[in-house]
């Protein structure tokens, strides 16, 4: 071969290579952008599916009793099951376990006062506690405050949200004030209410999405927001002789939240 043809393919082999690899490295240089793309359609589906599935039912009380009155518990799983799975919530199999209760606390009006939880942990001798705390939309336990009992000093409590959104009551405030949403008839007619000092919580790290007890032995309640909500709740011991009500009518039943 001759010098001169040599060179020339030599040179062309090299720019080809150089393009080669110089498109190898462009191709390279766009793919996280292409990732990012990639990433952005479905996590826009996904908030294009939150705003299809924004309606969680709010359910009325025909709902959660039988002919005779008595607390439909199955159809309150359920609902919790929905409020799990319109979350996707990770740890939705609580509702087969046999430490998930549900509480509609004898006031017959589940729809808009109760609850559904389970117990991590309650230990007496070393005075911790964890709690799942759930809320269908715009459910409400009823205000009440923790004393001491049983040899151990009243309950204290931190709060965070994991899904959804609570209003988060405490002392303060009063009933004719502009709140953020219609509480329980059943509960201001009973005059079972006293907290209107109000924070709006939601899924997020920090002041925004968490919350602490003010002081021990305040009355206080949490409302679910219009999406339900999930709750981490961390606290010392749970002493359910600690345990009292603004509403007279109002008791834990035979779950954990009575027990301790």
């Amino acid at each position: 071969m001759k010098r001169r043809h040599w060179l020339k393919n030599i040179i062309g082999g090299a720019a080809g290579l150089a393009a080669l690899v110089g498109g190898t490295n462009a191709h390279a240089q766009q793919r996280p952008l292409d990732r990012l793309r990639q990433n952005e359609r479905p996590q826009n589906d996904r908030r294009q599916n939150r705003r299809q599935r924004s309606d969680l039912a709010k359910y009325d009380n025909a709902r959660f009793y039988n002919a005779d009155g008595s607390f439909n518990e199955e159809a309150a799983k359920e609902a919790y099951a929905e409020l799990f799975r319109f979350h996707n919530y990770t740890l939705a199999n609580v509702v087969n376990d046999e430490r998930f209760w549900v509480l509609d606390f004898g006031l017959g009006d589940f729809a808009n006062v109760g609850m559904g939880g389970i117990f991590w942990v309650n230990d007496k001798e070393h005075g911790y506690f964890g709690h799942e705390i759930y809320l269908l939309p715009f459910q409400m336990i009823p205000e009440h405050a923790h004393f001491e009992a049983e040899g151990k000093s009243a309950k204290h409590e931190y709060w965070q949200v994991r899904n959804g959104s609570i209003y988060n009551f405490g002392e303060g405030g009063d009933k004719n004030d502009e709140l953020p949403v219609e509480l329980p008839k059943s509960q201001l007619d009973a005059n079972a209410i006293t907290a209107f000092q109000w924070t709006e919580l939601t899924a997020t790290a920090g002041p925004g999405g968490e919350a602490v007890l003010n002081r021990l032995g305040a009355y206080h309640f949490m409302m679910g927001g219009p999406e339900g909500t999930i709750v981490t709740e961390y606290a010392s011991y749970h002493s359910g002789d600690g345990l009292r009500f603004q509403n007279p009518n109002a008791f834990a039943g035979n779950t954990p939240a009575r027990e301790g």
